[in-house]
């Protein structure tokens, strides 16, 4: 873009990272007034002087922005006041920031994305392939055709930049790391089973304790558990994407359309703009499924299942003690069975819904990146002090 359209903060070359106690890594924060990245910047606030006391990573929030603000300063933005800093956003900008981040004078930088965005997530093999490291609660990316995913993956592998995004399943409970350590010691997963969705097993504790539908989605709302959009939690949209992460982590190469979807609430299926004039429709229904599974001594669960014969996601009555239906409310359940533990299978459960428990999983994220990041840049110096 001509040299006129950068933002003047960006207009010159950014100023070469001057050392400071600890190794600083540059955060780019997207979503930055979403409840998680709301939740992402306090917790950074609080901790970052503990992490570069413990970690020696010098974390600085160089830039942040959402759909409407954008905010930068060379030597960190305060994540906790940085409302005031946001103003109105312009498009050249944004590509401004990401034009120079890559500079070989500038710290490595890691992007931050606490969005639900499609467009966002479509930049990811960009960002990876020009040494970006990526640190994300967004599932769109890995849940997209299976060919987006694996272009992800091989710019990472390629580059070296670290690909963070164990809350994208669970939260923050660890899920996608132990998967990756039974591939790396060879044990195959033969399938996992399990309640993934934080937001609908709050809806049928709430329902099982007597709450109307509608009720137990605004109180489910409030708390900030569903999607923005909660037609996507009720038609098991967000539930297919946290499969395909986790089926395709464990090894199930599957496409979205292979999934077979039972909808958790019918209206939204069948009225995907408009379901929200039907939930007395789910009232009624949700009272009568609670009411005849109570009577046979039964609970309803939602599941989410992928083995050799395939992946779905169902309603199920299950016994009123099955693990999966006994769960607290918000809280998620993976059983997985591998080739050495079929008899005694895994298990691996905790909160899994909520902007707090996600904001504390994607700083996890952000720290081990950034300790990936530090360590290539220490190699990167060390071998320009041989070549010279």
């Amino acid at each position: 873009m001509p040299l006129a359209a950068v933002p003047t903060a960006l207009a010159s070359p950014i100023a070469p990272h001057v050392a400071t106690p600890g190794a600083r890594i540059d955060l780019v924060l997207i979503g930055a007034r979403g409840q998680v990245g709301t939740a992402f910047r306090q917790r950074l606030a609080l901790q970052q002087a503990a992490i570069a006391r413990r970690s020696g990573l010098d974390l600085r929030l160089l830039a942040a922005f959402d759909r409407r603000g954008f905010a930068y300063d060379l030597e960190g933005l305060a994540p906790d006041r940085l409302d005031g800093a946001l103003r109105p956003r312009r498009d050249d900008e944004i590509e401004a920031l990401f034009t120079h981040l890559p500079s070989p004078r500038h710290a490595p930088a890691l992007v931050v994305d606490c969005t639900a965005s499609d467009a966002i997530a479509a930049r990811y093999p960009e960002w990876l392939a020009n040494g970006l490291g990526i640190a994300t609660a967004n599932k769109r990316a890995n849940a997209r055709e299976l060919a987006f995913y694996r272009q992800i993956q091989r710019a990472a592998a390629a580059s070296g930049a670290p690909y963070r995004f164990e809350t994208t399943v669970g939260a923050a409970i660890p899920i996608l790391g132990p998967l990756r350590d039974l591939a790396l010691r060879g044990e195959g997963v033969r399938a996992i089973q399990g309640v993934l969705s934080g937001s609908l097993s709050f809806l049928l504790e709430r329902l099982h304790g007597g709450q109307r539908f509608s009720e137990a989605l605004a109180a489910a709302q409030a708390l900030g558990y569903t999607e923005p959009d909660a037609g996507e939690d009720l038609r098991a949209e967000d539930l297919v994407r946290k499969l395909l992460v986790l089926a395709r982590e464990a090894g199930f190469a599957i496409e979205p359309h292979d999934v077979a979807v039972t909808p958790f609430a019918e209206g939204a299926a069948t009225y995907p703009n408009d379901w929200r004039r039907h939930l007395d429709a789910e009232d009624a229904r949700w009272a009568e499924r609670v009411a005849s599974a109570k009577a046979a001594g039964k609970r309803w669960a939602i599941l989410a299942e992928v083995d050799a014969s395939g992946a779905r996601i169902a309603l199920r009555e299950l016994d009123a003690t099955s693990p999966f239906a006994t769960l607290p409310a918000g809280q998620n359940l993976v059983r997985i069975e591998t080739e050495l533990q079929h008899e005694r299978p895994l298990w691996l459960g905790g909160p899994g819904a909520g902007p707090d428990i996600s904001a504390a999983g994607v700083l996890s994220d952000v720290i081990a990146a950034g300790q990936a990041l530090a360590r290539g840049a220490q190699l990167d110096s060390r071998r320009r002090s041989v070549a010279a």
